[in-house]
């Protein structure tokens, strides 16, 4: 997982409160999962430790939580949620999801990248880590970004950008590696892995209202750069530029931004079985 040298407690404290879409696609895969009271779960790019409150609940003080992000910001974060929590549990590490060093072969029943797969570098190596870390017979899943899938947000922001003559860059992707069906299959099997499914779904955005999605622009990490490396004197025209392209985009209930999400799962072979 790329070094996190971007981070700062603001940015950190932003995707904390603007993670809402993450999580409900984690919480999705958790139920595929089928995580269980007292397992062992190691979550691989924990973030600010959201779906780690919901994972806890599920194993209950008699399983083990393990979370593990290259962000220290976020680590800090997390490790809030669980303060004064009578339980010893549940820890938060700062690492990479390529070297697990600090968890051992054989110990843990059901791994995850919630949103996190498509932000690390060298996959094969994670998931050969994330291989030798499962108990056999455990699993391994993840929601990640389809590399084909199209960047509906971009299709809207860029034509506007440069209409307006304005550098983009490329804030939005900057260390993303993303990964198309097949490839994620071959990953997981070359890794060793056997049962693995590889799902894609449609999972869009969807905000209430023009101004919903604007303040989504302006606030949500890094992506706030859109909107504040516009010259002030020609924001607010940009600003209702975006609000009429918008209704474009409107039904009856919400404005949706679609994109493509992998929902994949694996298991490390039982050969007690």
């Amino acid at each position: 997982m790329s070094e996190i040298d971007w981070e700062s407690p603001e940015s950190a404290d932003r995707y904390d409160k603007n993670c809402d879409h993450q999580f409900r696609k984690g919480k999705a895969l958790m139920e595929i999962l089928k995580i269980q009271k007292g397992d062992s779960v190691l979550d691989v790019g924990c973030g600010t430790g959201v779906q780690a409150l919901n994972v806890s609940e599920i194993i209950g003080p008699s399983g083990r939580l393990t979370g593990i992000d290259p962000s220290t910001q976020r680590i800090e974060l997390a490790r809030k949620k669980f303060a004064g929590e009578p339980t010893k549990n549940v820890r938060f590490l700062v690492g990479q999801a390529e070297d697990l060093g600090e968890v051992p072969d054989n110990s843990i029943n059901r791994a995850y990248f919630c949103s996190s797969f498509h932000w690390v570098d060298d996959k094969r190596s994670a998931l050969k880590e994330i291989y030798r870390v499962l108990v056999p017979g455990g699993r391994v899943g993840m929601t990640t970004l389809e590399r084909d899938s199209p960047d509906t947000i971009r299709s809207l922001i860029d034509p506007l950008f440069s209409k307006y003559n304005i550098e983009r860059g490329d804030e939005l992707q900057r260390g993303i590696k993303r990964v198309t069906a097949p490839e994620l299959h071959d990953l997981f099997s070359d890794a060793g892995f056997t049962g693995i499914s590889v799902e894609p779904r449609n999972t869009p955005r969807r905000y209430g209202s023009p101004e919903e999605f604007l303040k989504y622009l302006e606030e949500k990490d890094r992506s706030g750069l859109l909107l504040k490396k516009v010259p002030k004197e020609i924001r607010e025209e940009i600003r209702q530029e975006i609000t009429r392209e918008l209704e474009t985009h409107h039904n009856q209930t919400s404005i949706e931004f679609g994109n493509v999400t992998l929902f994949a799962i694996a298991s490390k072979p039982d050969e007690r079985n």
